[in-house]
């Protein structure tokens, strides 16, 4: 696949075939196509899939305990999932890489780029698929009322090329201080938890719907893989 077209130099990554018309386009083209947004937001998934043998260090307790009987393949997909600092806002909670376009994004994409870099380390190599958009309005003080759109997408990066690199996991200290590497049992357990008003109980507590949108992120997940 050909590098991204309208993205910044900065960054080195492909973009799907079907997501290269509508996303890998520069962002004022972007904002443009979207005058129902005013406030850009994205996110980025990153998964593995390793060995019951050879799981991550930084797995969490649940992917430890996994056994062949629950697994056919022998290998259990992970996604990375951080919990925020407790000086931030809503710390505490868990979500995964993201944030806000900043105006120094070329394009959406470079700004999925730039917040995966930021608070992972890691280089995105290439964007997957569209996983989801999450829209919401609220009001602030100045601004009035806001409408956000959150694009989360499924990536790849260029870490994943060497052995280990799951555990070499950067954090930003001032959002995160904690990660692990989740099952897909854990993640749709606590969105359930949630629904069903029993959140104490969850094993991860997740801001808004993100919770909702990780449980999609591994629908998708499983429709490329398998």
């Amino acid at each position: 696949m050909a590098p991204s077209k309208a993205g910044s130099d900065a960054y080195n990554y492909t973009v799907a075939p079907h997501l290269e018309a509508k996303f890998d386009i520069p962002m004022d083209k972007f904002e443009a196509a979207h005058p129902e947004i005013d406030r850009f937001i994205v996110g980025g998934f990153v998964f593995t899939n390793r060995s019951l043998d050879d799981l991550p260090f930084s797995s969490s307790a649940t992917a430890h305990e996994t056994t062949s009987s629950n697994t056919a393949s022998g290998l259990l997909p992970l996604v990375l999932i951080m919990q925020r600092a407790a000086t931030d806002s809503n710390g505490g909670c868990f979500d995964f890489p993201g944030g806000s376009a900043e105006p120094t994004d070329a394009t959406l994409l470079d700004g999925v780029a730039r917040e995966v870099l930021e608070e992972t380390g890691f280089h995105v190599s290439h964007f997957r698929e569209l996983v989801r958009v999450d829209n919401w309005e609220k009001v602030y003080p100045e601004e009035g009322l806001v409408r956000a759109a959150k694009f989360s997408f499924l990536v790849d990066v260029h870490e994943a090329e060497k052995p280990g690199w799951e555990d070499s996991v950067e954090l930003a200290a001032d959002e995160h201080t904690f990660w692990a590497w989740a099952t897909r049992e854990e993640i749709e357990k606590s969105v359930q938890l949630w629904r069903d008003g029993k959140k104490d109980d969850a094993r991860y507590t997740f801001i808004g719907v993100q919770g909702e949108t990780a449980a999609e992120a591994w629908k998708v997940y499983s429709d490329l893989t398998t």
